[in-house]
């Protein structure tokens, strides 16, 4: 066979010739170079808007008046629609539109005048109507379920370009105005928008000046803001109220339910008042409003002082919530809270700057959590995000955190895990790399040199330079502007009793066979286990480098405490000393090491049984991180071997290494038991369980049975577990109480779980029965695109061909946001390269162009699996034959 270089070999050989490659440097933040597609000679100053919406026809009438600024005379004024129609436009002094022409592809209206529109401040004044959404997009109904029947309230949902749905405006992030918005609602509803209400007034019959059962809620002017941050909540509501300084902080909820709002607001009050003090710059409404919206949409977004939430990332029952969904809860508020000053205060200029506004509230929300509750080692476990964020990353079809954005279509892909999730990561090491309170001053320099207005991210490389004196931009260029992430190769010799590091880098891919030169300025961190945690760095911007790693006797390990966003392959010899050592290093190291080397095995540089040898190392362990690293493997593993000769052997093996973390924690909680040891219970549960361990699956079934006579008889962590497992394994009469109990019941949290034990049901049957509940209206339109996702990623096959058969309405209870993503989605639990070019050859004829992306990303993770399994499964089945099983 023919002997080819080692990747290191290469690399020493080209490292005279490759050099640091010079990344397009961004410009800093000037209104009239922003991107977008509206033209920039018109700009709103305010907004005065009314809302007239008609419950029962889905409709609404609206009037505003918009004060402008006119730069550029001309007889057109362009702003954004959808699915609104203008009826009438008019200038000052009764100057009237001689037409007003609509266009759907670029979702904008152009209104023309006779005479051009003279520069200066004007006022246009406009009549529209509109449609009342069902699916969380612009303004939207939301349908719930309550202990005195079905309800109706209505909500927002603007982010990134939904506002045009609601009002004619100039629908982009640059354009911030300040706006005043009223809204007639029934008399007996509760409104909630960005600022506090002004006035409420009864509407009277004309004649009678009798009350008609309505009123007129009109709001505050708001300060200026993008319109992606306006909001409405209307309905039968109620309050909590709390304080932090000077600022009201109220949780929102649906009548009855504002008691499960205290764990939010104490979460609130103790976050608003850290972050006043860490950005050094004080929340600046006068209320900020936390609203639980029962299904409607997912997850939450940060409106400026009137933040929605998905019901169950807000509202906490101590009897019935667990420890997952309390976490969630201070994460979520944690991060949107984040946004009033990172996306709100200061705004992306255009969402190719996206990342400015989810990858900061990602970090910060992360950092917060962890400053607050220590105890649940947020940042140990964030090594599960950043994993999800490399897995992406090293593929072909990833993109720069920093990426050219054309469309609306293209604005709403770029909410993904390489803007959250690899943002977060690389700030992180930007923050280490530049020193903690260097760092957070830069920021508050930040914040206040760029408040009410726009940036880009090289406005904020402007401001850390300056106050860290370091080249922060040739630093962080590599990493924003250009896709993927490094492989640090290193190997040692021992010389005068010191060991000396010899440091290659180059891509990291999943695809090995596309090489690449580009290098990454990257701040690498080692540790000799010799020298008792000490961290050594520097900051490695060439091809290849050596260091000073200490006694030669000691293990080194690379990415010291797992700060940095890149892989490390050891030489064997390294990696072996590693091995040995594993157990006496921190926590976040033995989670990195395994994290890398599984990793490497994806890539086809490290064979199986390596990561396998390295699990048998830690298999006393008993760290949340380094198990849910762990089980994420083996459910993959698994996953692989659907259908697979050697699944059982493989899943025998696999309930036999997870006994042994497993004896030491138990089925039942002990007092004063950590909290990551619970969530660490669940996850070893779930795990055996989805492994087909029997012993689980008896265990929940009675669990599940004192449930049913007594719900407080099974404790709140481990009902997502039992409850699901008991659904995985249903029968039909089992399936029907599930069933029932969703129905009836009133939590979104609950009924979130139910559900999801609906469609984990193992039995075609039975799934079939809940495939077909998504085309009712028992659930949201959200909720039912879930649990054909949920069905879909255990059995592909069966949940595929409900899809193709039912698109048309599956479809329909889209939004914008999931519309691309929804098909490569459903196919992305498959292995196998027929289902990739199935995949593709459906895109070309069924799928808009704008999908396109998320298409080529499914297909090529398809075929990344599909190579995983020819290569890897054969040695599982050689290395299995040398394991006893007990």
């Amino acid at each position: 066979m023919k002997k080819l270089l080692s990747p290191l070999a290469v690399l020493v050989v080209l490292a005279s010739l490759i050099a640091l490659p010079v990344v397009h440097a961004e410009s800093k933040f000037a209104p009239q170079t922003t991107p977008g597609q509206l033209p920039k000679d018109v700009r709103p100053a305010e907004y005065d808007i009314t809302l007239l919406p008609n419950l029962k026809t889905q409709t609404f009438k609206g009037a505003e008046q918009i004060n402008i600024l006119v730069q550029t005379p001309s007889r057109t004024l362009v702003l954004n629609t959808l699915d609104i129609t203008i009826i009438k436009a008019e200038l000052e002094r009764g100057q009237k539109a001689i037409s007003i022409v609509y266009d759907p592809t670029k979702q904008i209206t152009t209104i023309t005048f006779a005479q051009a529109v003279s520069t200066g401040l004007r006022q246009l004044a406009l009549e529209f109507e509109g449609k009342i959404n069902s699916q969380g997009q612009g303004l939207h109904t939301v349908n719930y379920q309550t202990d005195n029947g079905a309800k109706t309230m209505l909500a927002t949902q603007m982010e990134p370009t939904d506002a045009r749905r609601m009002f004619p405006c100039w629908d982009e992030p640059v354009y911030r105005a300040a706006y005043r918005l009223a809204v007639v609602v029934p008399s007996a509803w509760n409104a909630f928008s960005n600022m506090p209400i002004e006035t409420s007034t009864e509407l009277l019959d004309r004649i009678t000046q009798k009350p008609i059962g309505y009123k007129k809620v009109s709001f505050a002017r708001s300060p200026k803001m993008s319109s992606y941050l306006v909001a409405l909540v209307a309905g039968e509501l109620e309050t909590l109220d709390g304080q932090a300084g000077d600022t009201k902080i109220r949780i929102v909820t649906p009548l009855g339910k504002k008691s499960q709002g205290r764990y939010a607001l104490e979460s609130a009050e103790k976050l608003l008042t850290y972050y006043n003090t860490y950005f050094k710059f004080k929340y600046p409404l006068p209320k900020l409003d936390l609203i639980a919206v029962p299904g409607g949409f997912s997850g939450a977004m940060e409106n400026w002082g009137a933040i929605t939430f998905n019901e169950s990332i807000l509202l906490f029952d101590p009897a019935k919530s667990s420890q997952r969904t309390k976490e969630d809860v201070f994460k979520v508020v944690a991060h949107e809270m984040a946004h009033q000053w990172f996306g709100d205060l200061v705004t992306m200029a255009w969402w190719d700057n996206l990342w400015l506004n989810e990858g900061f509230a990602s970090w910060m929300e992360t950092k917060a959590t962890d400053y607050f509750n220590p105890q649940w080692q947020v940042w140990l476990r964030a090594n599960q995000e950043k994993d999800d964020a490399m897995a992406t990353d090293a593929q072909r079809t990833t993109h720069p955190i920093q990426q050219p954005i054309l469309n609306e279509s293209q604005a709403s892909d770029a909410f993904d895990e390489i803007t959250y999730l690899k943002g977060q990561s690389f700030i992180r090491m930007l923050e280490t790399y530049l020193g903690e309170s260097t760092f957070r001053d830069g920021l508050r320099r930040y914040m206040v040199t760029h408040q009410y207005s726009s940036s880009t991210t090289a406005d904020l490389w402007e401001v850390l330079t300056q106050y860290s004196n370091q080249p922060v931009a040739k630093v962080a260029q590599s990493w924003t502007e250009q896709p993927g992430f490094p492989l640090v190769q290193v190997s040692s010799s021992c010389v005068a009793s010191e060991q000396i590091l010899k440091l290659g880098q180059q891509r990291f891919a999943l695809d090995t066979t596309t090489p690449s030169s580009t290098l990454w300025a990257i701040p690498l961190t080692w540790t000799n286990l010799a020298t008792k945690g000490v961290r050594s760095s520097m900051l490695m911007d060439t091809a290849t480098g050596t260091a000073k790693a200490g006694d030669c006797q000691g293990a080194v390990k690379l990415n010291a405490g797992n700060v940095g966003y890149y892989r490390v392959q050891y030489s064997p010899e390294m990696l072996v000393a590693l091995q040995k050592s594993l157990p006496d290093f921190p926590a976040s190291d033995r989670v990195n090491v395994l994290s890398d080397t599984w990793a490497l095995v994806q890539a086809g540089r490290t064979p199986l049984p390596a990561y396998l040898d390295l699990v048998k190392g830690v298999q006393g362990d008993n760290n949340l991180a380094v198990w849910s690293q762990i089980t994420d493997t083996l459910f993959t593993l698994d996953q692989l071997q659907r259908d697979q000769p050697g699944r059982e052997a493989f899943r025998a093996y696999a309930r036999s290494l997870l006994l042994v973390p497993f004896r030491s924690v138990g089925w039942d909680a002990k007092p004063g038991e950590d909290p990551t040891i619970g969530l660490l219970r669940t996850r070893l549960l779930s795990t055996r369980a989805s492994l087909g361990d029997q012993t689980v699956l008896a265990e929940a079934r009675k669990r599940f049975s004192g449930f049913l006579s007594n719900t407080a008889a099974l404790a709140p962590d481990l009902r997502p577990v039992v409850i699901t497992e008991v659904g995985r394994y249903a029968d039909q009469t089992t399936y029907d109480k599930l069933h029932e109990l969703g129905r009836k019941s009133t939590s979104t949290e609950e009924r979130d779980l139910l559900y999801g034990a609906l469609a984990a049901a193992l039995d075609p049957k039975l799934a079939q029965q809940t495939l077909r509940l998504s085309l009712t209206d028992e659930l949201s339109p959200n909720q039912a695109i879930r649990l054909v996702q949920r069905v879909t990623f255990q059995q592909p096959v069966l949940g595929w061909n409900f899809a193709q058969e039912n698109m048309k309405a599956l479809a329909a209870k889209l939004t914008f946001f999931r519309r691309n993503s929804f098909v490569p989605g459903l196919l992305s639990s498959f292995s196998d390269n027929a289902h990739a070019t199935e995949l593709e050859n459906y895109a070309r004829t069924n799928l808009s162009q704008d999908a396109h992306e998320e298409v080529a990303k499914a297909a090529e993770s398809i075929r990344l699996k599909a190579s995983i399994k020819v290569r890897e499964l054969p040695r599982l089945a050689q290395w299995l034959q040398t394991q006893s099983v007990k």
